[in-house]
């Protein structure tokens, strides 16, 4: 696992939060990660790699490569703190979006994969785009300067 030392998702603002808020971070984020590690235990299983980058574990190729091409048809996706990716150049090209998701995991905890479902489904009932108009798609793209 190769390890690379930048900012923390937690460092919002240049700000560093006191360890007591980054542990309080991790655990409420940690039911939403858990999913995340099971994705990426698959990824090492079936030949892929891991690296910490910004305070998540990104996984890629393996499994995380054959879920989001075929399941997913996604370059990346967040899962707490943990980003599966097809590959290197996927991580690196949406690694900005990604620590968004980190960090609405964090404000979201234990409700962020029901409250992101439940996003998807206002926008598809408006007959508005699934994807593209979620909220917290919405809210990622904005956060990170994505025009789109």
């Amino acid at each position: 696992m190769s390890r690379t030392l930048t900012a923390s998702p937690s460092e919002e603002g240049g700000r560093r939060r006191p360890r007591i808020g980054r542990v309080a971070a991790y655990a409420w984020a940690s039911p939403t990660s858990i999913v995340g590690l099971t994705a990426g235990a698959l990824t090492l299983c079936t030949g892929g790699r891991a690296q910490l980058r910004s305070g998540a574990i990104e996984f890629h190729g393996g499994f995380s490569d054959w879920f989001l091409r075929r399941c997913a048809g996604a370059a990346a996706m967040t899962l707490g703190h943990v980003i599966i990716g097809r590959d290197c150049g996927c991580l690196d090209g949406c690694r900005d979006h990604e620590q968004a998701h980190v960090r609405q995991v964090e404000r979201w905890g234990p409700a962020f994969i029901p409250a992101y479902l439940v996003a998807s489904g206002i926008a598809w009932a408006r007959g508005e785009h699934y994807y593209l108009d979620n909220w917290f798609e919405r809210d990622a793209r904005r956060s990170c300067g994505e025009g789109w």
